[in-house]
């Protein structure tokens, strides 16, 4: 993937973020090395550092409230790792969205055509006044949201084949034949809605003055919203694809299938058209970005299922009708590497284990990579029939395009990946947690400077930190809440009413700190590095890839200043930690604490 990661600092190198210009925050460096460390070691853990770093970097939620997207995408992986071991097909779309993410920036930034067709479409300012003035971020924005959010809806889909696998089981002891099931709603309506936050008069008003909307359509109902969409982007019959959205969900229990985009991109809609009303934003900020990368998720399967049959019979989707669609197609369908196998029929088959991409402006060139065994000839050659099929290809590679396959001539160690926790962590808006980060390192240094005065410190402020390290801090500041949740402890604005821990008692900051130096070794490994007896950052070598128990006192002391700094770090963004119900829980109700605590204070 040695081009996927020269073409992804590429496209940062370009990339404006207008929070950064403007408030001094630095999105742009955690979103970037959290990209560069997925790269370096694809994981689920290094996945949901990339998923983590968008959706924070734009969040938008409810103030005091975190954030919801992440929760959303923590649901997703739940259900592929635990439900979809029960059917035949499921290959992992967790790791795979953040692979399409990644691909699609690579052919912004690789590929003249595919960009002029992104501004000529949607950085009209006539059409939409509050687009992104800062380099390359309407597409990042856009695309983002459609890359990471095209699979969300997934479950439903999980749920569809496991009653199928299970119904169809139960029904093949007395041989009468198949049994068929489907997915159906009471109240679809209730679904297919956007809660009225504003007046629906004040919230569309901008909307209806620029189109022609008839009376039939409903703009707080996201298949009035995507018919309407389609309509101006596709040029098809706004009552022909109205009827055939509100009747989707019926063909598909017809048909025994289920669309998990359809799905997703409904999901969507409801969720950012209730927050931007509720948040006071801009209705245009919805109706446009928002329903701009919705549709692209709609049609990742939709187009090929439905819009290419009776009775619209398109042709192939050209990028200046449909930008954000047509790359979402393209990049769905091109990343076949690392996908974890799930269903029992998929856990046999030979898959993907690497890609080499090459992407200019005139050809795209994929060779899937297998260690032992390569693709059959006929998985290339399909693949390059249904991109032709489906995309205007010419419109972006003069020159043409290529799928082969091959073996790999080095394949990559694997290393085991961690087990998710079941609960869902209390998260902290990425405002506090860029305070917390720099607190973190400027109380770093105020140790430094106590234990060896003689030494020049190697990064005077947060803002002289590479990248790199700018992350980590924020990883460490994310951990603050993990910490002290397992103690029965949350954060709370300073002065709130409640137990204030002024201190963490010794013997807590020993059991934290063995735990700190744990996560801080899975952390190194997952991300590359090796154990050697001379530190070398560049090639990622430490010496303190060991035990916490053979470390010197002076660098077990780094892990214990993690833990007795908590309450000072926290004052310094105007927080304090509190007892939880203003009463302690126990610290033996986290038992990776409690076997390393001594029986005096456990009690």
């Amino acid at each position: 993937m040695e081009n996927l990661y020269k073409y992804a600092n590429r496209f940062f190198d370009e990339l404006e973020v207008f929070e950064d210009q403007s408030r001094g925050h630095s999105y742009k460096a955690y979103l970037r090395q959290a990209v560069i460390e997925f790269l370096e070691h694809e994981t689920k853990d290094t996945a949901f550092g990339v998923y983590r770093s968008f959706f924070d970097s734009y969040r938008i939620t409810l103030e005091g409230e975190t954030n919801p997207f992440i929760d959303l995408l923590d649901v997703l992986l739940s259900y592929e790792e635990r439900a979809s071991t029960l059917i035949d097909k499921q290959r992992d779309h967790y790791v795979h969205s953040v692979n399409v993410f990644l691909l699609g920036l690579s052919i912004y930034t690789q590929n003249k055509s595919y960009r002029d067709a992104f501004n000529a479409v949607v950085l009209e300012k006539k059409t939409y006044p509050f687009s992104y003035d800062t380099k390359g971020e309407e597409f990042f924005y856009r695309w983002g949201i459609a890359s990471l959010f095209h699979d969300v809806g997934y479950p439903v889909e999980i749920i569809g084949k496991q009653i199928n696998k299970f119904i169809g089981f139960a029904a093949e002891v007395d041989r009468q034949g198949k049994v068929k099931t489907h997915l159906e709603f009471e109240n679809f309506d209730q679904f297919n809605s956007i809660a009225e936050v504003l007046s629906k008069e004040e919230f569309t008003e901008a909307y209806l003055a620029r189109y022609s909307v008839p009376d039939t359509l409903d703009l707080l109902k996201p298949n009035d919203l995507l018919a309407h969409k389609l309509h101006l982007s596709l040029g098809v019959d706004l009552q022909e694809i109205k009827s055939a959205l509100d009747r989707f969900p019926q063909v598909m229990a017809e048909h025994g299938f289920i669309d998990h985009g359809y799905y997703s991109a409904i999901i969507v809609l409801r969720w950012y058209g209730f927050l931007i009303q509720s948040c006071g934003y801009q209705p245009e900020y919805f109706f446009n970005p928002i329903l701009d990368s919705a549709s692209a998720i709609l049609l990742h399967n939709y187009y090929k299922n439905v819009m290419m049959k009776p009775p619209f019979n398109l042709d192939h989707l050209s990028p200046r009708e449909h930008p954000i669609a047509f790359l979402l197609i393209l990049c769905d369908e091109l990343q076949e590497w690392n996908r974890t196998a799930y269903g029992i029929q998929d856990k046999r088959r030979n898959l993907v284990e690497e890609a080499s991409i090459t992407i200019s402006d005139q050809r795209l060139a994929v060779t899937y990579l297998d260690k032992d065994t390569p693709q059959p000839d006929q998985f290339a050659a399909d693949k390059e029939a249904t991109l032709s099929k489906l995309l205007d290809m010419k419109a972006l590679f003069a020159d043409g395009f290529s799928v082969v396959c091959e073996l790999c001539r080095s394949p990559a160690a694997a290393l085991d990946v961690l087990s998710p926790q079941d609960a869902i962590t209390p998260r902290q808006l990425i405002e506090d947690l860029e305070k917390l980060a720099a607190a973190i390192h400027d109380l770093y240094n105020q140790k430094q400077l106590e234990r060896h005065p003689e030494e020049p410190l190697a990064y005077p402020h947060f803002s002289d930190l590479p990248d790199a390290l700018k992350y980590s801090n924020l990883r460490q500041a994310r951990g603050i809440a993990q910490k002290l949740d397992r103690l029965g402890w949350e954060i709370r604005p300073k002065g709130s009413p409640g137990e204030v821990i002024r201190d963490i008692p010794d013997s807590v900051v020993e059991a934290l700190a063995v735990l700190e130096h744990e996560e801080w070794m899975r952390e190194r490994l997952d991300y590359g590095w090796s154990y050697g007896k001379d530190k070398d950052n560049e090639n990622k070598v430490s010496p303190y890839l060991v035990p916490y128990d053979e470390l010197s006192e002076e660098i077990k002391d780094l892990d214990r200043d993690t833990i007795r700094n908590i309450p000072a770090l926290l004052d310094r963004i105007g927080a304090a930690a509190y007892v939880r119900d203003s009463r302690q829980t126990p610290p033996d109700s986290d038992p990776l604490i409690a076997r390393r605590l001594p029986e005096s204070y456990i009690g």
